[in-house]
């Protein structure tokens, strides 16, 4: 949706520059396909210094000195997909506790008014796939924001009474999860296809939490907090020289641990080839939401750049097919769409997803599966390739419109064993791509009569069975330990 935003507003913008100029040759422009676009230009990108300390933590910097702000990031290898499955919920605890709790120099509640009144900005948290760390400060209190997150991420306290707060958080959370149909909907098609004891499935409940103890948090925090699993990114008005100095004296004093970066785990191969109808029944709902799909691939796929460009156009965006056909001529559906999921280090997953009224729930179906089908067989048009490349490469300055941006791209590329000047190639394998390498890639890693179907919604009120699509299998997303 971003590139798609950025193409429309690079056309109208274009389109009333070049009305207005052949406006006074006599020549008005009537449409934008008439508007002629030079070429883009080559992208000079800053390059940030890197270099690794002697305990090991990867350190990028990037000086700019447009505004009076230090930005700081920290990568950190670990993530909820290490955590035990009976104890879901653990990572995303250690992180919100190592921020809400602080350290025993810097409580959190009296860190928290600290930073309000310094107009600065101190996060933690864990995800699926990484851990996170990160300062957003004015220049001149950078020096003491820095003291402080090096004496959390060394020395978190804990505090059960922080602990207890946060699990009682989570599961308010978890009770009230399904009440939106729609994120039902996107949590159970994710579940089906990784697994849901897998690590990339399984989901945090009311009977994982009170498996968590305070020292689960600390073990936890022992294993994967050491400085040689973790990059660093630091960017804005600094001297480097200087920054050097501040990061050695803080972060470069924490001792280096005896920790390797974590195996990935693989997935569940099993789970990523189910195919079938599922149905999650749910009878106060006026429309049924669906997923339909199956597995994706990776980034380093080498298809990767065909497979972005026939989502683009299958369901990217207003004119994509999906959207035009389903949307527009049948009136099916207000919102359609595609996802080409290309993980980093695990596959993610190709969806089409949307909703429609009960009474065309199959009819949406088949129209969806009928597009995707057609992909396959069929090379697009050389209108809808260019256009495709069109939004891709129109919006591709903005990917290094900031020092942020490019420093986090970078460590990102670190973090998962991708080259460096990976996003840099980017333009050029865009263009490279041809009507028949879509029509190829499609054929390859498209399944339209393999598709995951599911459909969260009153089957009482549906056009016609499920039944039409292969067998029903229903879902039961009761929560465990709900009374």
């Amino acid at each position: 949706m971003k590139n798609l935003i950025y193409s429309l507003l690079t056309a109208a913008l274009c389109l009333s520059v070049n009305s207005t100029f052949a406006a006074e040759q006599g020549k008005p422009v009537t449409s934008y396909k008439e508007i002629q676009l030079p070429e883009l230009n080559s992208m000079q990108i800053k390059k940030p210094e890197r270099y690794v300390m002697e305990n090991g933590m990867t350190v990028y910097l990037l000086e700019d000195h447009e505004v009076p702000l230090v930005n700081l990031s920290l990568r950190i290898y670990t993530g909820s997909r290490w955590e035990p499955v009976d104890k879901a919920g653990l990572a995303d605890i250690v992180g919100e506790v190592m921020r809400s709790g602080g350290s025993e120099k810097f409580p959190g509640d009296e860190l928290d008014d600290e930073l309000d009144n310094n107009a600065t900005s101190i996060e933690i948290g864990i995800g699926r796939n990484e851990g996170s760390a990160s300062i957003n400060s004015l220049k001149d209190n950078f020096s003491h924001s820095l003291e402080i997150l090096t004496d959390i991420l060394r020395h978190p306290s804990f505090p059960e009474e922080k602990i207890a707060l946060c699990k009682q958080e989570i599961a308010g959370g978890i009770v009230r999860r399904n009440d939106d149909a729609s994120g039902i909907c996107s949590r159970e098609f994710s579940r089906l296809l990784y697994g849901k004891d897998s690590p990339y499935g399984h989901q945090v409940e009311l009977t994982t939490l009170v498996n968590i103890s305070r020292e689960d948090l600390i073990q936890f925090h022992q294993q994967y907090f050491q400085p040689q699993n973790m990059i660093l990114g630091v960017w804005g008005d600094f001297n480097t020289a200087v920054m050097k100095k501040q990061l050695a004296d803080t972060l470069g004093q924490w001792e280096k641990g005896t920790a390797t970066r974590p195996v990935v785990p693989d997935i569940d191969m099993k789970a990523a080839g189910t195919t079938g109808v599922y149905l999650v029944e749910k009878t106060d709902v006026e429309q049924s939401f669906i997923r339909m799909g199956h597995i994706g691939g990776l980034q380093s796929d080498p298809d990767y750049y065909a497979l972005i460009l026939l989502n683009d156009i299958l369901g990217g965006g207003f004119s994509s097919r999906l959207f035009c056909h389903i949307r527009s001529d049948k009136g099916l559906a207000y919102h359609v769409g595609s996802g080409w999921g290309a993980g980093m280090d695990i596959p993610g997953t190709f969806v089409v997803s949307g909703s429609t009224k009960l009474a065309s729930t199959a009819e949406f179906i088949q129209a969806a599966r009928d597009e995707v089908e057609r992909i396959t067989k069929e090379e697009v048009t050389e209108e809808e390739l260019q256009q495709a490349k069109d939004t891709y490469l129109n919006g591709f300055v903005f990917e290094f419109d900031s020092t942020g941006k490019i420093v986090s791209r970078l460590m990102a590329y670190e973090y998962y064993g991708y080259p460096a000047d990976t996003l840099e190639h980017f333009q050029e394998n865009i263009g490279k791509v041809t009507r028949a390498d879509i029509l190829a890639a499609a054929k390859k890693h498209l399944k339209p009569q393999n598709m995951l179907i599911l459909v969260v919604g009153n089957p009482e009120k549906f056009d016609k069975p499920l039944t039409e699509f292969g067998k029903v299998t229903p879902l039961d997303i009761t929560i465990p330990g709900m009374q």
